[in-house]
C-alpha cells in the first residue's frame, strides 16, 4: 500500500469538474443511496472543499448546496477542533487508519450548534491514489442519563487536560504519543499534529542519552528532569511526573505531566551563585557582619563572619548558636546586651563602640521586620582602631592649637572668600574691643576710611595666592582710637590647592612704637644734652667774670645804682637760662612749694605785655572760677607759660589775640588754656612737637617746647596741643593741685 501524507492539501485527478463523471461511472445504486439516504453525505476534495452534498446534508446544515460548494470543510465546525481533525486526516491519508469516526460541533446557518457524528473515509482509484473523501454526518442520538453524565465527565476531563497550565502528554506503553494538550505545545513549540503518533524519544532522546528507549521514559516512577530540544533549537529543562492510565485494573498508557523549569533552574543557580558570592563577601570583608534573634530570653547569634572576627581571635563556630555571655567577658556582654535590647525593641539606628584585645570597632544594628514584627537583627562592625588613634591625635592637636590661639596675645581671625569673619580669638577683642559675636559673618570694621585702598590691595593679593607678612600699619578700635599693628595674612587652601578662605594674625605694636619713639627722643636729648653742656660751660665763664667786674665798678659809679641793679638782674636771668640747658644735660633738683597760680600768671602777662603791644597782639587773662593754691616750682611754671605765650606771639603775623583761660576741673585739677588765632600747625607735625631740634620756626631749635613738656611732666600734669592750619592753636595744660600729696619734694 502506498501512503500519501497530504491532509487536505494534495492535488490529484479528482478535481471538482470530473466528480460527476466519477459518480456516473459508479453503480447506479450508490448514486441513489447518496441522494436519498436520510444520512447527510458529502464528497470533500483533498484540498478540504465541499464538492457535493445530498439533500439530507443541506437540511442538517441549513445551507443550500450552492452555498456550501467549494467552501472549506472546517467552515461548518468549531475552530478549536481544526487541529485534531487535521491530525486524524493525516493518519487517514497515510493509511494508518481506514476511517475516522468523530463527534463534532456543527455550526448551522442560523448559528445554532448541533452535536453530530462524523464518519470520514478516503476514496482511491485503481492505482490506490487518493481521489476524494466521503463523509457521513448525522445528528447525535439523545443520550441516556448515564451517557449524559459520562459525556459531562469526559468534558470535565477534557477541560482539565486542555486548560491545565502544566504540559500533559498522553502515550501508550510503547511510548507512542496519543494526545498533547495546548500547554505542552507551548512548552515544546511543536503542534499536536507534529507529535501524535511519534515516539517520545523523537523529541528528547538526543539530549538525554542515559534515558535510553521510550519504554524507559514511560517506566519512570519518581519525579525526574529531562533536557529537551525546543522546536526553535534551544534547550529547555523539564520537570516531569508520570501518572499511569489504568482501565479495568490494567495500565494502558501514561500521562506525562511536565513543567518548564528552565528559568527556575537558572534562578536557582543564580541564587546559589549569589549566595556563594554573599558568603565570600561576608567572609572576606575587612569588617564583620552578624545577625541574632531572641530565643528563650537570650540573644542567639545566627550569623557572624568577616576578617574582623578572626582578628579578634574568634571563628564563626565560636559565635553561631551562642549568646553574648558565652562569647564575651561579663562586663562586655552586659554592656552589649543593652544595645541588643534597644534594637530588638525596634530602635532603627543603634550604634556603639567596643574595645577588645586592643581593637576598637564600631557596631551598627538594624532590626529586620516581617508582618510588622521584629524577627531578627542584623549588625555591621567596622574596625575603627586607627581612626580612634587619629581622632585622639587630632583632638590633642586641636586642643593644642585652640590653646595656642586662645592664649596668644596676637589677634587671630579667619575669613571666608568674601572677607567675612568665620572666627576670631579672645585677643581680638582685647586689641580691637570687638566681641566675637558682633564680628561673625560681617567684614572687619577695623580699617580707617583713608586705608580703604590698602584693604582692597591686601585682599586682591590674598586671592592671587600671595602672603602679606609683617605689614606695619594702623587699625581702628571699636572706641575710635587708632592702634599701631603688625599684620600677617595668608590664604587658606584645601587639599586640591584651592583657596577657601584667609587667615590673619595681628600684633599690637603700639607699645613698641612708643618705645621706639622714646628711644628716638632719648637720642635727640642725648645730643641736646651734650650741646647744652658745652654751651653752658662756654657762656658761664665769661658771665662770671662780667658779674665780678660790675661788682667792682659798682662802688665808683654813684648816682647810677639802678643801672647796675638792672644789669645784675639780667645777668642772673642769663645765668638761669644757661642753667636750664644744664637741666637737659644733667638732672637738677626742683624745689616745690605752695604757690598762687593766679599771681604766677599775672607776672607772666606783666612781663610780656610790652612785647605784645609791640607785636600788635592783645594779651588776655581770664579766671573762670576761684583757683586754689597748688604745690609747684614757681620759677619753672613762669618759664612754662612765658614760652607758650612767646610761641603764640611768634605764630601771629599781625593784629592777633592770645587768650589765657584758667578753670578748675573737678576738685584737684587746674586747666590753663592758651589760645591764639595765628597761622596754626599742620596736623602731620603735631605729633612731633616737643622733640629736640624739631621746630616750626625758621630760627628755632625746638628746645623751648621740649622744656615745656618736661616741666609739665615734672609737675605730674599733662599738656595737649590742638591746631588747625590758618585758624590758630589751642594748648591745654592740666596741673594737679597737689602732685605729691602736698609734700615739698625734689624731682629731676
Amino acid at each position: 500500500m502506498n501512503r500519501v501524507n497530504n491532509p487536505l492539501n494534495v492535488t490529484t485527478s479528482a478535481d471538482p469538474d470530473n466528480i460527476q463523471g466519477l459518480l456516473s461511472r459508479t453503480e447506479p445504486s450508490f448514486a441513489s443511496i447518496f441522494e436519498y439516504t436520510t444520512v447527510g453525505m458529502a464528497l470533500i476534495s483533498l484540498h478540504g472543499h465541499w464538492m457535493r452534498m445530498n439533500s439530507s446534508m443541506c437540511s442538517l446544515s441549513g445551507y443550500a448546496e450552492e452555498d456550501l460548494l467549494y467552501k472549506e470543510l472546517h467552515d461548518l465546525f468549531l475552530p478549536d477542533e481544526k487541529i485534531k481533525m487535521r491530525a486524524r486526516i493525516s493518519q487517514l491519508l497515510s493509511g494508518d487508519i481506514r476511517a475516522i469516526h468523530m463527534e463534532k460541533k456543527l455550526i448551522q446557518k442560523e448559528g445554532n450548534i448541533l452535536g453530530v457524528e462524523c464518519d470520514m473515509s478516503l476514496v482511491r482509484d485503481a492505482y490506490n491514489q487518493p481521489l476524494y473523501f466521503i463523509s457521513q454526518i448525522r445528528p447525535l442520538p439523545p443520550k441516556s442519563e448515564m451517557e449524559q453524565k459520562l459525556a459531562e465527565s469526559e468534558q470535565r476531563y477534557k477541560s482539565l487536560i486542555e486548560h491545565n497550565p502544566a504540559g500533559i502528554l498522553t502515550c501508550d506503553l510503547n511510548g507512542l504519543i496519543k494526545n498533547v494538550n495546548p500547554a505542552m505545545e507551548r512548552i515544546l513549540g511543536f503542534l499536536e499534529s507534529d507529535m501524535i503518533g511519534q515516539p517520545i524519544n523523537h523529541f528528547w532522546g538526543k539530549e538525554n542519552e542515559d534515558i535510553g528507549s521510550s519504554d524507559n521514559v514511560v517506566m519512570q516512577a519518581d519525579n525526574y528532569m529531562l533536557r529537551v530540544s525546543h522546536k526553535n533549537g534551544g534547550i529547555i529543562e523539564l520537570g516531569l511526573k508520570n501518572v499511569p492510565i489504568i482501565v479495568n485494573g490494567t495500565i494502558e498508557g501514561v500521562y506525562l505531566i511536565a513543567r518548564d523549569i528552565t528559568q527556575h533552574n537558572k534562578d536557582r543557580e543564580s541564587l546559589r551563585v549569589a549566595q556563594q558570592d554573599l558568603h565570600d563577601t561576608v567572609r572576606r570583608q575587612q569588617g564583620m557582619t552578624m545577625k541574632f534573634r531572641q530565643m528563650r530570653g537570650k540573644f542567639i547569634h545566627t550569623l557572624c563572619d568577616g576578617e574582623l572576627l578572626y582578628r579578634l581571635g574568634y571563628k564563626p563556630s565560636n559565635i553561631l548558636g551562642n549568646d553574648l555571655y558565652k562569647i564575651w567577658p561579663f562586663y562586655m556582654a552586659a554592656n552589649i546586651e543593652s544595645y541588643y535590647s534597644k534594637s530588638w525593641n525596634g530602635d532603627q539606628n543603634v550604634m556603639y563602640e567596643t574595645t577588645f584585645r586592643g581593637i576598637t570597632y564600631l557596631t551598627s544594628l538594624r532590626p529586620i521586620y516581617e508582618n510588622g514584627r521584629v524577627v531578627e537583627v542584623i549588625g555591621s562592625c567596622v574596625d575603627i582602631t586607627e581612626r580612634k588613634r587619629m581622632e585622639t591625635e587630632l583632638r590633642e592637636t586641636k586642643e593644642l592649637l585652640e590653646s595656642f590661639i586662645n592664649n596668644t596675645t596676637d589677634a587671630i581671625c579667619v575669613l571666608d572668600l568674601h572677607a567675612c569673619v568665620i572666627s576670631v580669638n579672645a585677643a581680638y577683642e582685647q586689641i580691637f574691643g570687638w566681641p566675637p559675636g558682633e564680628l561673625l559673618n560681617r567684614t572687619l570694621p577695623i580699617y580707617p576710611a583713608y586705608l580703604e585702598e590698602q584693604r582692597r590691595e591686601i585682599y586682591e593679593m590674598l586671592k592671587a595666592g600671595k602672603q602679606i607678612s609683617g605689614l606695619e600699619t594702623v587699625r581702628l578700635r571699636k572706641d575710635g582710637q587708632l592702634v599701631h599693628v603688625s599684620v600677617t595674612k595668608t590664604p587658606i587652601k584645601n587639599e586640591k590647592g584651592e583657596i577657601i578662605g584667609f587667615a590673619g594674625i595681628t600684633r599690637d605694636i603700639t607699645e613698641r612704637k612708643r618705645t621706639e619713639e622714646l628711644l628716638r627722643k632719648s637720642d635727640k636729648l642725648s645730643v641736646a644734652g651734650q650741646l647744652a653742656a658745652g654751651l653752658a660751660h662756654e657762656i658761664r665763664n665769661p658771665l662770671t667774670s662780667l658779674r665780678g667786674f660790675l661788682q667792682l665798678l659798682q662802688s665808683d659809679m654813684k648816682g647810677k645804682q639802678h643801672y647796675f641793679d638792672i644789669m645784675l638782674s639780667e645777668l642772673d636771668r642769663i645765668n638761669f637760662i644757661v642753667s636750664e640747658f644744664l637741666v637737659i644735660a644733667k638732672p637738677e633738683a626742683i624745689h616745690y612749694k605752695k604757690s598762687d597760680l593766679q599771681g604766677i600768671l599775672q607776672t607772666v602777662v606783666a612781663l610780656l605785655e610790652t612785647q605784645a603791644v609791640l607785636c600788635n597782639v592783645e594779651l588776655i587773662l581770664e579766671f573762670e572760677s576761684e583757683i586754689p593754691e597748688l604745690i609747684c616750682s614757681e620759677m619753672h611754671l613762669k618759664q612754662l607759660f612765658i614760652n607758650l605765650v612767646k610761641n603764640a606771639m611768634e605764630a601771629i603775623p599781625k593784629d592777633g589775640q592770645i587768650k589765657m583761660t584758667v578753670s578748675l576741673q573737678g576738685t584737684d585739677l587746674i586747666r590753663v588754656r592758651t589760645e591764639d588765632n595765628g597761622c596754626g600747625i599742620p596736623e602731620e607735625r603735631l605729633k612731633q612737637l616737643g622733640e629736640p631740634f624739631y621746630t616750626t620756626k625758621e630760627k628755632g631749635t625746638g628746645l623751648g617746647l621740649m622744656m615745656c613738656f618736661k616741666i609739665v611732666e615734672a609737675h605730674k600734669g599733662t599738656m595737649t596741643i590742638q591746631s588747625q592750619l590758618g585758624e590758630g592753636t589751642m594748648i591745654d595744660v592740666f596741673l594737679p593741685t597737689q602732685p605729691n600729696n602736698g609734700e615739698i619734694v625734689e624731682s629731676t
